[in-house]
C-alpha cells in the first residue's frame, strides 16, 4: 500500500514540475531584442584608420575608413555585449597612436556617430 502511495506521489510530482518549466511562447520579453545598430564615421584624420568594436573584453576588428573620407557600417547585435555596452576604438594605420571611448550603453534603435580627429586623442563618440 504504502509503495503504491509512493508511486502516486512521485508521478503527480514529476507531472506538475514538468508543467511549470513549461513556458508559452508569447511570454517572451520582446523588448530585449536590440537589432543592429548604425555607426556613423567622419574621418578628419589625413590617414587611413582601422576601426574596432570592444564588447565583452573581446576587441573585433568592423572596418577601416579610408582618410578625410565619411563611412557608415552596421554594427550586428552580436557585437553588442551581453550588457549591450561597447567600447569604440580607432588606430590609425602606419602609426603608434590610437584612441578608446568611453563604455557607450545601447538601447533601443541606437545611432553613434563617431568623429575622427587628427590628434586621435581629440577623437569624439556621439550617441543617439
Amino acid at each position: 500500500m504504502t509503495n503504491r502511495i509512493l508511486l502516486a506521489s512521485l508521478v503527480t510530482l514529476t507531472t506538475l514540475s514538468a508543467c511549470a518549466l513549461r513556458r508559452r511562447s508569447n511570454d517572451v520579453d520582446n523588448s530585449a531584442v536590440i537589432n543592429s545598430v548604425t555607426l556613423e564615421v567622419e574621418n578628419h584624420n589625413w590617414s587611413d584608420v582601422t576601426l574596432y568594436v570592444i564588447h565583452d573584453g573581446v576587441q573585433t576588428r568592423i572596418g577601416q575608413v579610408t582618410a578625410a573620407q565619411d563611412l557608415a557600417i552596421d554594427i550586428p547585435a552580436s557585437l553588442q555585449g551581453q550588457m549591450h555596452q561597447i567600447q569604440l576604438a580607432a588606430r590609425r594605420i602606419g602609426g603608434n597612436d590610437a584612441f578608446v571611448s568611453q563604455q557607450i550603453s545601447l538601447r533601443g534603435n541606437a545611432a553613434i556617430r563617431f568623429t575622427i580627429e587628427s590628434d586621435l586623442r581629440r577623437s569624439t563618440v556621439g550617441v543617439w
